[in-house]
């Protein structure tokens, strides 16, 4: 991982849950009959409609991996076609086609950290496409690069309202077009790691509502379940991190838990696990939990062995990808694994094996990091658009979707979530996680979700 990359990633939080780099808040879109057919047709068959360089005189290129121009192009599938109807002018919205926009790093030095979001995006769209569209519309997604750059991203916000999009997919780390999507009321289906994810009716959170302010039990409960007492925590040296750590032991005591030792930090640069595996041997810790980069989770998983501790269980969050056990070479045997806000991959269900087949049939790596909340995001706006009718507005897509509560992601959601008024005014963060287990060079998905308390903290 670029050491660019890596910095980025010392910037996440995610309600207070722990999930490696991706704190965020998790939990649970129709649309699970779709026919498991092959999309990489579809994927491949993206056709250039326009390109769209944004340049602000006098804006610094901070993100010195990339060039001064942001872009977003536009995507699609097969024309279907043009129903009868009597609608009125409908924004981003004609006859035959629906424009949707999505909103990410593209390039900079966050583009590997989200990777593949707009193209897992893209899936769920074509596959929406291919059984006719909605109410016998085209979808189709314009990509807007904003770098993981404020001023990019308020650029690119800007000439995606002037495409006249219906609504928005957002993967990044910044918030600065927030505001004026707030104002226009175009909606917006992301990952929810930033404060509008709990404040603003028209964001709606994937995996649940962003909160700093409360937490789930499900780590805690998860390692009770293998009969550990004594718990260290690991977690990378940043704010948002931090607080997820901390907000994980304050679940301890409610599983009869206790903190073998104080929170141990490691930043993104020296992330030498040695001393530190020495000191959790120390403490007798039964099990650990990484909230840091998934390297850090294998490489004190490592540690941790080669000094004999081999019965203290690791548990890492974001370890989704095979390739990583791989390899590891047997030093993960007994690690549990976490997914960032979605269901193990290795789950034997349709959702899951259409999703992993479509991305890897077209050429993309369908474990990477965000990708599968990307296909999430896009089931959400593919659901709230149905379920807005023939002549869908933005104001009935809010109205609609604000009273939904029980979205399940297409079953990829580790458990339902409610996008009516809650702990937040844009509903709960979420309660469950879906663990597994390595064993050998395999991942081995629990039976179900672990589904905890949401508690409050400080």
């Amino acid at each position: 991982m670029a050491l660019a990359a890596r910095r980025f990633l010392v910037q996440f939080s995610y309600c207070g849950d722990p999930v490696g780099l991706r704190k965020y808040c998790v939990a649970g879109s129709n649309d699970s009959s779709a026919p498991a057919v092959s999309f990489v047709a579809a994927i491949a068959h993206h056709s250039p409609v326009k390109f769209y360089g944004v340049v602000a005189a006098g804006v610094a290129c901070a993100l010195s991996l990339v060039g001064c121009a942001s872009s977003a192009t536009t995507t699609g599938s097969s024309a279907s076609p043009t129903p009868s109807r009597t609608c009125g002018p409908l924004v981003g919205v004609t006859d035959s086609t629906i424009t949707l926009g999505v909103v990410f790093p593209k390039t900079g030095p966050a583009a590997e950290i989200f990777e593949n979001f707009d193209n897992a995006a893209q899936l769920r769209i074509n596959e929406i496409n291919a059984k006719g569209g909605i109410n016998s519309r085209r979808v189709v997604l314009n990509t807007y690069d904003d770098r993981n750059d404020a001023k990019a991203q308020s650029l690119v916000a800007q000439q995606a309202v002037k495409d006249g999009v219906f609504g928005l997919l957002a993967a990044s780390q910044q918030q600065s077009m927030y505001a004026a999507l707030k104002q226009a009321n175009i909606p917006v289906a992301g990952i929810p790691n930033l404060p509008p994810y709990a404040t603003d009716l028209n964001v709606f959170g994937v995996s649940g509502a962003y909160s700093t302010g409360y937490t789930t039990t499900a780590a805690a409960q998860r390692l009770r379940k293998i009969k550990a007492k004594q718990i260290a925590t690991v977690s990378l040296k940043s704010p948002g991190a931090l607080s997820s750590a901390r907000g994980f032991v304050a679940t301890l005591s409610s599983q009869a838990l206790s903190q073998a030792l104080p929170i141990q930090t490691l930043d993104a640069v020296n992330s030498s696990t040695f001393l530190i595996a020495q000191k959790i041997k120390k403490s007798e810790a039964d099990a650990v939990n990484v909230i840091s980069l998934v390297e850090t989770g294998v490489s004190l998983a490592r540690s941790l062995k080669s000094q004999g501790a081999r019965k203290t269980t690791v548990l890492i969050n974001g370890l989704i990808d095979p390739k990583t056990i791989n390899n590891a070479n047997g030093s993960l045997d007994g690690a549990v694994a976490a997914a960032d806000g979605f269901v193990p991959l290795q789950l034997n269900t349709p959702e899951v094996k259409r999703y992993v087949a479509g991305m890897a049939q077209a050429g993309l790596n369908p474990y990477s990091n965000f990708a599968p909340l990307g296909y999430i995001a896009a089931d959400l706006m593919i659901e709230g658009l149905t379920s807005a009718g023939q002549c869908p507005t933005r104001q009935d897509f809010i109205r609609i979707q604000r009273g939904v509560t029980d979205y399940a992601g297409g079953n990829l959601l580790p458990g339902r979530i409610s996008f009516a008024p809650g702990v937040t005014p844009d509903g709960d963060p979420a309660r469950c996680m879906w663990f597994a287990t390595v064993r050998g060079n395999s991942i081995l998905p629990d039976t179900g979700p672990t589904c905890g308390q949401i508690l409050k903290v400080r």
